[in-house]
C-alpha cells in the first residue's frame, strides 16, 4: 500500500513513523510545503520542547470527552524512548533531558530515515480526489495512494508554516469547520498599559463574558505596551476566542496571597504611600495612582484591577488556533466519517488546550491513533 501524509509537523511525522512501524512493507511519503520539516516544534517550550504533561486535566480541553477518548492510553515516555529521547519532569511538564527541541526534531527525522520514510519539502498540497483510490494533487506532482493522512497546522505562527491551506481544502470537501481564531496569545486591552510595559506580577485572573464568570486561573501576568501577556493570559485568550462576540472583562487580583481584611488592617496603621510601598511594584503603584482618582479606588483595584478586552494580537503571535474540523466528522481512530481511508489529525481538528504540554500531547496522541 501507498500512504501519503500531508504536513511534516509533530503530528504528521509521528503518524508516518507509527504507521510504518505497523506496516513495514507499505510506502510512506510525507509532503511538506516548507523548506525543512518540523520547524514549528523548535519553538515549543521556548526551545526546550515541552512535549507533554504527566497530569493532564481533560477538562481543560475545549472538548474534554473527545480528547479523553483519543489521549487515554497514550504514554509519552514509551513513545519518546522508542526514538531514543529520554524525558524528565519539571512541575508535571515533560521535557527531553537535553532540554533541546533540536534533539526531538533530530530524533524524529532519524527515525523516519531509519524506517525509509521519504519527506518531500517545498511542495504545496492543493487538493485530493477520491475514486477507487486517492489522487493527491500538489504543486509539483500528482500521486496515487491508498491512504491519506491530513496533518498540518491551522493559522497560528504562519512564519513556522501554518497557513490554513489544508483546512481550506477540507472545507471544499464539505467538512464542517469551526472558524479559526488566535488562541494562546497576548491580548490588547481598551485601557492603556504602556506605563507598566515589561512589568510582571503574580495575579489571580478572572474572565467575565457579559458579566458572567467563565474562567479563573492563578499565574504570572506580563504587562505589555498595548495590553496583557504571560502564560495565564495566553490561556485566557483561548477562552475568549471561543466566545469572541461577547463583551469580556479581565479582572486581576494583584495580591492573591493576601485577603482584604489583612490589607485593610495594614493600611489602617500606615500612611497610604507606606502601604503601597509595602505591597506593590513602584511602577504599578504609579500606574494605579495615575489611573484612579482616590485612595479607596486604588485600594479596591489591588484586588480587582479591571481591563476590557479589545482584540487578540493575531495569528502571528498565537501558539495555537481555536477552531478546525468538527470532531464529529471523524472516529476516535482519526478516520474520516465522510471519506474512506482519509485521516485527520493534530491541530486540524477542533481540539485545543492550555499551555503546558496539552497541545503537543494532542498532536502526538492523535497521530499514534492512525494505524
Amino acid at each position: 500500500m501507498k500512504v501519503i501524509v500531508i504536513g511534516a509537523g509533530a503530528s504528521g511525522v509521528t503518524a508516518a513513523i507509527n504507521y510504518k512501524r505497523h506496516h513495514k512493507s507499505d510506502d510512506v511519503l510525507i509532503i511538506e510545503h516548507l523548506d525543512k520539516p518540523l520547524k514549528k516544534i523548535l519553538a515549543t517550550g521556548n526551545g526546550k520542547c515541552n512535549l507533554g504533561n504527566s497530569n493532564i486535566d481533560f477538562s481543560r480541553y475545549n472538548d474534554p470527552l473527545f480528547a479523553k477518548e483519543v489521549i487515554t492510553g497514550y504514554d509519552y515516555k514509551k513513545f519518546f524512548d522508542s526514538i531514543s529521547i529520554q524525558t524528565k519532569l519539571i512541575d508535571n511538564l515533560a521535557y527531553p533531558v537535553s532540554e533541546s527541541a533540536v534533539s526531538v526534531r533530530d530524533a524524529l527525522l532519524h527515525e523516519c530515515d531509519k524506517l525509509g520514510i521519504k519527506i518531500n519539502v517545498e511542495e504545496n498540497f492543493s487538493d485530493y480526489e477520491i475514486t477507487s483510490n486517492i489522487k493527491v494533487l500538489t504543486s509539483k506532482n500528482t500521486y496515487i495512494c491508498d491512504k491519506l493522512i491530513l496533518s498540518g497546522g491551522l493559522c497560528s505562527s504562519p512564519k513556522l508554516g501554518s497557513d490554513g491551506s489544508v483546512i481550506s481544502v477540507l472545507k471544499k470537501h464539505g467538512y464542517k469547520i469551526v472558524d479559526c481564531k488566535p488562541g494562546l496569545s497576548p491580548l490588547h486591552t481598551v485601557e492603556k498599559t504602556k506605563a507598566i510595559d515589561g512589568i510582571r506580577c503574580k495575579a489571580n485572573v478572572k474572565v467575565f463574558a457579559n458579566n458572567k464568570l467563565i474562567h479563573e486561573e492563578l499565574g504570572e501576568v506580563l504587562f505589555k505596551d498595548h495590553g496583557l501577556s504571560g502564560i495565564v493570559i495566553f490561556n485566557v485568550m483561548s477562552v475568549i476566542a471561543r466566545n469572541q462576540d461577547l463583551k469580556h472583562k479581565i479582572v486581576l487580583d494583584l495580591l492573591p496571597d493576601f485577603d482584604v481584611s489583612y490589607l485593610e488592617n495594614y493600611r489602617s496603621s500606615h500612611s497610604f504611600n507606606e502601604f503601597m510601598q509595602a505591597f506593590i511594584n513602584p511602577k504599578i503603584s504609579a500606574y494605579l495612582k495615575d489611573r484612579f482618582n482616590t485612595e479607596n479606588a486604588i485600594f479596591n483595584a489591588l484586588k480587582a484591577l479591571e481591563f476590557t478586552f479589545d482584540k487578540s494580537y493575531g495569528f502571528d503571535f498565537s501558539q495555537v488556533s481555536v477552531g478546525g474540523v468538527e470532531n464529529s466528522e471523524i472516529t476516535t481512530h482519526m478516520m474520516s466519517k465522510r471519506e474512506k481511508n482519509v485521516y485527520i489529525i493534530g491541530e486540524l481538528l477542533n481540539i485545543d488546550g492550555p499551555c503546558g504540554g496539552y497541545n503537543l500531547t494532542w498532536a502526538f496522541a492523535s497521530a499514534l491513533k492512525v494505524n
